[in-house]
């Protein structure tokens, strides 16, 4: 994001207000200004403050109001106008967010080995999808469904699993697996893909020894996610055309493969709750899905146990 805009975005169903101050930081706060409610991402950057576009008001990168026009350029500013930021890091050219306590935010950030950096033969591609993010998750940790979601844009790909490994270490999720045709198939080719798949909504996969990406499906709210990705390529060095060779590879793969085929399958998928899967009777080639929805679950857990152990401490505070 470039010094000088302002975005608004909505994720976990909340709505933000991104934006960088003099050096340059990101800046993550809550789209409502709190005199009168207004979208302050509809505002503009003035004197390296976020001005509301309402009535002016400025909220600085800590988000304490450093003027109220209506009061005077040099008046007091009264208790009860700040904007809280949430804590944001920069990492492999994201902006993260942390929707937590401030003490619990240095940590690391999530990220999987191998994953492609941002370089002269890899591009990103974002695009907002109509599913909830745990169905996008999930699919990105599924092999098996390639030759028949994808059988025209992937013919002749063998049907039957064969599983060199799946493991998880240290939070992250590796799988190893070959699709093989089976006896009497009329499938003809071997394609092997090696995953992993991490916490919060991590996913990379190497299509093939030379072509690999890594992809975040961010929850936007229940019923939609921003999707991200990036490509990369080992086959020509940027200045010869990896950069396009990327690029090709990424709008043939998030607008034909995955839009067309993968999300008109997903969006048949017959879950009241997403997080709950103990509807579904998995196979083997289902490893790695049983595996990261079992990290969720238990990474849900402790954050409820957590958020009641708070509320018990507040009320006795009180």
């Amino acid at each position: 994001m470039k010094l000088g805009r302002v975005v608004g975005l909505r994720r976990l169903g909340r709505e933000f207000v991104l934006w960088r101050d003099t050096d340059r930081r990101a800046i993550v706060m809550d789209d409502r200004c709190p005199h009168r409610a207004a979208r302050l991402s509809r505002g503009r950057i003035r004197g390296g403050c976020l001005e509301c576009p309402y009535h002016g008001f400025r909220f600085d990168a800590r988000g304490k109001c450093r003027m109220i026009p209506a009061n005077g350029v040099n008046a007091p500013i009264p208790h009860g106008f700040e904007v809280a930021p949430l804590a944001v890091r920069e990492a492999h050219g994201l902006v993260w967010l942390w929707h937590g306590e401030l003490a619990a935010s240095n940590g690391d950030t999530p990220w999987l080995p191998g994953a492609p950096e941002a370089s002269g033969r890899s591009i990103e591609i974002e695009r907002e999808i109509p599913i909830n993010y745990l169905r996008a998750m999930e699919n990105l940790g599924d092999i098996h469904h390639t030759p028949f979601v994808h059988r025209l844009t992937l013919p002749g790909t063998g049907t039957r699993i064969e599983i060199d490994r799946c493991e998880m270490k240290d939070g992250i999720i590796e799988s190893a697996m070959r699709l093989v045709p089976d006896i009497g198939s009329r499938f003809r080719f071997q394609a092997a893909f090696t995953s992993r798949l991490c916490l919060p909504t991590l996913a990379s996969i190497n299509i093939s020894k030379r072509i690999r990406f890594i992809a975040s499906a961010t929850p936007i709210d229940e019923h939609n996610t921003w999707i991200w990705l990036r490509y990369s390529e080992d086959y020509l060095p940027g200045w010869l055309g990896g950069k396009l060779l990327a690029r090709l590879a990424a709008l043939f793969d998030i607008n034909l493969v995955f839009t067309r085929q993968d999300l008109a399958m997903i969006s048949t998928q017959q879950l009241d709750d997403p997080a709950d899967i103990s509807g579904y009777q998995l196979i083997d080639a289902d490893r790695a899905i049983g595996m990261f929805f079992g990290l969720h679950k238990r990474a849900a857990m402790i954050a409820e146990a957590k958020s009641r152990e708070g509320d018990r401490h507040a009320a006795g505070m009180h």
